[in-house]
This record gives C-alpha cells, structure tokens and sequence, in this order.
C-alpha cells in the first residue's frame, strides 16, 4: 500500500542537509493543518497519514459524491504495524524524513537522499538553461544566464553589471533565500552573502527581467521516464503561494500562446523531458514542477523555460489533479491555500464562503461552489479549498 505524508517542512530540510531537523513550530503548525490535503491526489485504496486526529466522517457526504476512496491514519499509529511491503510517498524526500523512516519503518524502501538534495539545488537551472536547444531557440541572444557566484567579489561585479538583480540560495522554501539588489553592494548584502557562502558555498545570481505572466510545467518520473503532465497558473503574496487556477490544459495553453507561439511550449516540453529523464529519472520517483514565466523584452514576449525546479509535490500539481479528477469540464476554479491570525477567523471564513458560494456536486464533478479540502476542528489556522464558479 502507498502511504502519502504531507511535510512541508521539505526545502527547509534540504537547505540544512542534516540527518536530524527540527522544524519551526508555525510550519509544524501547517503541515499539521494540512495533513489531509494527500487525500484529494493519492489513488483509491492508498492511505494518508495524519498528524492530528480525525473522525472518519469527515466530508463523508462530499467524499461519497466524489468518489474518494481513500483512507488515513494517525502517523504514530502507522508506525505500529508498518510493512516491508508499504511504499511511502511524501510531500518531499529528505535525510532527515528518511532517517525517521528507517528507523520507525519496517518498509525496505530506498531512497538515495544525496542525489536528490544535490538535483533540488538551484544550480540545475543554469544546466538547463545553458542547453543548446534552449539557448538557440527558447530565449533571445540577449538573455543573460545565470551565474554561480562564489565569493563577494563576484557578487559585486554581478550586481554592478546588470544592475538589477536578484540573488538566491542554493536551497531554500517557497518565497525564501531571495534577495533583490538595485546596483548598491550594502553591507546587509554583504553579511547576507558571507553567511550563505559558508553554510551552503555559494549562490546563484540572476538578472531581473519584466515578468508579465508566472506559470509552471508539472512533471511525473516514474519507471526511468519523465513526461509532462500539465500547466498550471499560481499566484503569489510577498513571495507566498497563495494559490493556483482550476482549468483545463487547454485553456491554460490558450493563455500562454497569446505571448508566444504553441510549438515553442512545446520544444520546452520536449528539451525538458529528455533533460530530465537523464539527470533525474534514475534517482528520483514522483511528481515535480518546474516554474517559468513569461518575460517582455525589447524583442516582444519570451518564456523564460526555468526559474526553479521544485523535485517534489507541489501545488501545482496537487491544483492540476484536482481539477481533472473533481471540476466539471464547463466550469472554472480557484485552488487555495490561506493561513489566518486565529482559529476564529478561519472558522468565519468558512462561514461566510459557504453561504456565498453553495456547495453543487453532480455526476461526481464540481458544478460551482466552495469546498474545504482540509481538516480545520482542532483549533486550526490554515486551510486548503476551492472555489468553482
């Protein structure tokens, strides 16, 4: 049986590279909050493991209507009765998950820790974009790559060269590990700097460029291939993800060839897929996002094919299954994620979304309306939902 954990503590645990992490109490906060959302993208008959308890009514009625067959558990109840046999399939893979695993788990699951770390870094973007096929046919001569910088000395020619940049850790979460410079070497920046360089040796340096548009390509590695497996639109708040567009592949794509022609999405997806059957495929199963977005440039509009590579669940994916499994074709949506101040305010929020947009399920689809996708009883801050209309 496959076992889904939601932790998204993940990048956290990757950027320390240690056997043994300690999360924050506001993200062990989170993932507790979120622990169900597994079940709405695992398959019938796999379980999600929880870190609270939860009744086994829970959406029962939606869950019926929808044809959700999946189950959960509390995760210190798993640990009594695990099996060689179990395969487990968290948010993300890191040593520090997979030490408690090896420990607790009776599982003879393998997973080569080292290498993901090394292929979650940032530096894998400057492979990619550095690929002859996208250099020549992706983006313009003018487009400049970016660097690997590994002393203070190159951070400020960087800086001084192309004036507006923006500067990133190796790893870091979602929003995190960036910092934007406007020509000016600060000694902020310099201490900023000098910290990363000895905790993770060096640190990417990019040009700023006009966005007009974020979006992402979602991958699935499974059985040493990697295909495409869809678009998907999301928002973002000072650097937070906030949420994702519920639609079709179709409509998305309709979207993007506004800035640019069908058939160079498509040579993205090709020179990706082939890039990432080599480099990742052998060590690493499951879904992964790859996140771009659409640049003006004096040469008119442009993607811009690989500003991160997320190699774990992520929400874009997580947006795009729910959409297919769960949304009517007709109808659009609204996938998100919302932390508030306290439970009460959750709790009117829910309130007032179910009276302004009432719950139609038919055929086992959305029609329109609002749905939690997450466990909230237990005085709970964040939530995770949709909104059809």
């Amino acid at each position: 049986m496959t076992f889904h954990f939601f932790n998204p503590e993940n990048d956290l645990a990757l950027a320390l590279g240690d056997k043994h992490y300690n999360p924050p109490k506001n993200i062990v906060r989170f993932s507790e909050d979120l622990s169900l959302l597994p079940v709405w993208f695992a398959d019938a008959g796999d379980c999600v493991l929880s870190r609270t308890n939860v009744p086994v009514d829970w959406m029962r009625k939606e869950r019926e209507e929808l044809s959700v067959k999946v189950s959960w558990k509390h995760i210190d109840e798993y640990w009594k009765e695990s099996v060689l046999s179990d395969s487990l399939s968290p948010w993300g893979w890191n040593y520090s998950l997979y030490n408690k695993w090896g420990k607790k788990s009776s599982s003879s699951q393998i997973i080569d820790c080292e290498k993901i770390r090394e292929l979650s870094a940032r530096s894998i973007v400057c492979d990619i974009l550095t690929l002859p096929s996208i250099k020549g046919e992706i983006v313009p001569a003018s487009f400049v790559q970016p660097k690997i910088l590994t002393n203070w000395n190159q951070v400020c020619s960087f800086v001084h060269e192309y004036k507006v940049v923006v500067l990133k850790a190796p790893w870091s979460s979602s929003g995190k590990g960036l910092y934007w410079v406007e020509n000016e070497c600060s000694e902020a920046l310099e201490r900023w700097t000098r910290n990363l360089f000895a905790k993770q040796g060096y640190i990417m340096g990019e040009k700023v460029y006009e966005k007009e548009k974020d979006f992402a390509m979602e991958f699935k590695s499974e059985n040493g291939d990697v295909s495409f497996l869809g678009y998907s639109f999301f928002q973002t708040e000072d650097g937070k993800y906030k949420g994702n567009i519920l639609a079709s592949d179709d409509w998305m794509k309709g979207q993007l060839s506004q800035y640019v022609h069908p058939s160079v999405l498509q040579n993205v997806i090709t020179i990706l897929c082939e890039f990432f059957t080599s480099r990742i495929a052998p060590y690493y199963r499951g879904y992964f996002g790859v996140d771009m977005m659409v640049v003006k440039s004096e040469v008119g509009y442009f993607i811009h094919p690989c500003v991160e590579v997320n190699l774990r669940m992520n929400m874009g994916v997580v947006s795009h299954i729910i959409n297919e499994r769960y949304v009517h074709e007709d109808h659009r949506g609204y996938f998100f994620v919302t932390t508030f101040p306290t439970h009460e305010l959750l709790e009117t929020f829910h309130s007032s979304s179910q009276h302004d947009y009432p719950l139609e399920i038919a055929n086992s689809r959305i029609i329109r309306g609002y749905m939690p996708l997450t466990y909230f009883q237990n005085n709970a801050t964040s939530l995770a939902g949709v909104i059809i209309e």
